[in-house]
C-alpha cells in the first residue's frame, strides 16, 4: 500500500470519526463562492497558504511564481507543481500523487477545496464535503475555524 493510500485511509477514518461524533459542519456553515478558473492562478501565485484539512491536521504550502510548490505538514515537507486545469487548482507532488480541486472563497481570506465527486467522470462537480480549508498567511484568516497553530 503507498503512503498517499495509507494517508486517504487515514483521512477517511479520521472523517467518519468526526462525522459520527457530529463533529463535522454542515455545508451550509462551510459553502463559499465558487472561485473562477481565470481568478485561481492570481489568487495564488507567490502566496503561502496556511491550512487545515477536514481531519483538524493543520499544513503549510507555498505556491511559486514559476509553478513549483513547497508543502509542510506536521510529518514532513514535500516539493512539486501546481497549476490551474480544466477550472481547478491542482497540486502534484514528487513523492505521492497529486490531484485537482474546486475551490471556493468564503470570505476576505479563507479558500475552500473540495475534490471531484468520484462518481462524475470527467466532467463531475465538486464533492459534498471539502478536504481542506487555507488562508493567506499574510493576512488574517476570515476561516471559520482560525488556526491555533502555526506551522
Amino acid at each position: 500500500m503507498s503512503r498517499l493510500q495509507r494517508d486517504w485511509i487515514r483521512r477517511f477514518a479520521l472523517l467518519a470519526a468526526a462525522g459520527a461524533l457530529g463533529l463535522a459542519a454542515p455545508l451550509s456553515a462551510t459553502a463559499g463562492q465558487r472561485v473562477p478558473a481565470a481568478e485561481i492562478e492570481g489568487l495564488f501565485s507567490g502566496v503561502t497558504l496556511d491550512g487545515i484539512y477536514n481531519n483538524g491536521a493543520f499544513f503549510s504550502e507555498s505556491y511559486n511564481i514559476d509553478g513549483t510548490i513547497r508543502y509542510h505538514d506536521m510529518d514532513g515537507s514535500d516539493s512539486g507543481q501546481w497549476s490551474v486545469r480544466d477550472g481547478k487548482f491542482c497540486t502534484f507532488y514528487d513523492s505521492q500523487e497529486g490531484a485537482c480541486f474546486f475551490v471556493e472563497r468564503d470570505g476576505g481570506n479563507c479558500f475552500t477545496f473540495f475534490a471531484p465527486e468520484e462518481s462524475g467522470g470527467p466532467n463531475a462537480g465538486p464533492a459534498k464535503d471539502w478536504t481542506s480549508r487555507g488562508w493567506d498567511r499574510r493576512k488574517p484568516s476570515t476561516c471559520k475555524t482560525a488556526p491555533e497553530i502555526h506551522l
